[in-house]
């Protein structure tokens, strides 16, 4: 299973996630960390666990969620922007 993979999976289970985009930006980051700048990824989280919860609160249960990737070994995440959405505010964005 490759990292994109395992981050959608992870984020469904761990945390509820009805909708994932992830984008991996690793190609922008060559040369930034010795294995050649990978594990660089902007992603967008909807999930019903973000109900009443601020920002800061919702970008650390996905940081959970993903917390093996992000700091066991192999490090598979050495970069992550989150975007998140409750359903109702998911809903609003997109019509």
């Amino acid at each position: 299973m490759n990292t994109v993979e395992i981050i959608n999976n992870n984020l469904r289970k761990k945390i509820a996630a009805e909708h994932v985009e992830i984008i991996d930006e690793s190609h922008r980051h060559r040369g930034h960390q010795k294995d050649g700048g990978g594990g660089h990824f902007a992603i967008v989280v909807v999930s019903p666990q973000f109900e009443n919860l601020n920002v800061m609160d919702r970008v650390r249960l996905v940081h959970k969620a993903l917390d093996q990737e992000m700091t066991g070994i192999p490090k598979l995440i050495h970069a992550l922007q989150v975007k998140t959405f409750d359903p109702a505010q998911w809903n609003e964005k997109v019509g």
